[in-house]
């Protein structure tokens, strides 16, 4: 089959997506299919597949910029001659259906969830309000936008305190832990809001829980989706940030996970209903806090375009 790995793209996750597509990209090969590279600059613009395949050798960090009109360059996917996509361009414009529907409107098939399973699980504060329904555990937290913030940034906070310290700030669209911030003392809380604001309109403030953090790799298609043995990160620093998942080798990434046979049965169960509350189909990675001394687990998010580079959890 002749497969294209699409990758790059516009997101702040660009040089992790290309050393995913590395990874990606050499499974394929060793499976036997025809590999054909294309990516997706900084810029938006369609990058060819020799210029993808250098960067895929490493030959660049990140993909060449293009000159020129972006929108022709979709020439390059379009001349690809493609039985199927795989699509492992992670955070916006990749990971959150804009892709998948472009893949859609040209009738190809592509791996991983749809249009709208991709769009809802990129949107943490959408995704939770689906968990919630569907009667999964998730963490509290509270919701501070950005027009709120701006009128009265101490107003919009108000409802933090309810939590209890510490709290851990996200933007509520966007990966790989990037915006976000762990916050011990409330003077810090307005600040770390400001941060994750350079990155979404919205923002999350979770409790922060004192918890391990466990991961279900979930495959197939609705209803009829298996659920992996359990993984544990074990974060070398104060949570799993973007240097512990990238750039540094200090996290431990356990697999399988010592756990209670009863704790793994429901991780994975819960991981599966997760699947189906967001009408996702393909894969995911589903993360769970596993709060040890209460017995008790709580849902944290789900990532329909997981890592895949040789240290992510999905591939392991």
């Amino acid at each position: 089959m002749r497969v294209g790995v699409i990758f790059g793209g516009r997101s702040v996750e660009h040089v992790v997506s290309v050393r995913s597509a590395r990874t990606v990209a050499d499974g394929l090969k060793q499976a036997g299919h025809e590999v054909v590279p294309l990516g997706i600059a900084e810029n938006g613009a369609w990058v060819g597949p020799e210029d993808a395949a250098r960067t895929i050798a490493g030959v660049a960090k990140a993909l060449p910029v293009p000159s020129g009109d972006a929108r022709a360059s979709l020439s390059h996917l379009l001349a690809a001659r493609l039985d199927a996509a795989f699509p492992i361009v992670h955070g916006t414009y990749g990971e959150d259906g804009c892709l998948q529907g472009l893949l859609e409107m040209l009738d190809l098939p592509y791996v991983g969830c749809g249009v709208a399973a991709s769009a809802v699980a990129m949107d943490k504060l959408l995704s939770k309000r689906l968990f919630e329904r569907a009667g999964l555990p998730v963490v509290p937290y509270a919701v501070v936008t950005r027009a709120a913030f701006d009128a009265n940034p101490a107003g919009a906070l108000g409802a933090c305190d309810a939590l209890g310290s510490p709290w851990f700030v996200k933007p509520s669209v966007g990966g790989s832990s990037v915006g976000c911030r762990l916050v011990k003392e409330r003077a810090h809380l307005i600040d770390a809001v400001r941060f994750a604001l350079q990155f979404d309109d919205t923002i999350l403030v979770e409790q922060g829980v004192k918890a391990r953090e466990v991961e279900v790799a979930v495959l197939g298609r609705a209803g009829a989706m298996a659920a992996s043995v359990i993984g544990e990160i074990v974060p070398g620093g104060e949570f799993y940030d973007y240097e512990d998942k990238y750039l540094k080798d200090d996290a431990k990434l356990i697999a399988p996970a010592q756990l209670p046979d009863e704790v793994a049965s429901e991780l994975k169960h819960n991981a599966v209903r997760a699947m189906d509350a967001i009408g996702g189909a393909g894969m995911a990675r589903v993360d769970f806090f596993y709060l040890e001394g209460e017995r008790r687990l709580a849902l944290n998010e789900i990532n329909t375009l997981p890592g895949f580079t040789t240290i992510s959890m999905y591939p392991r």
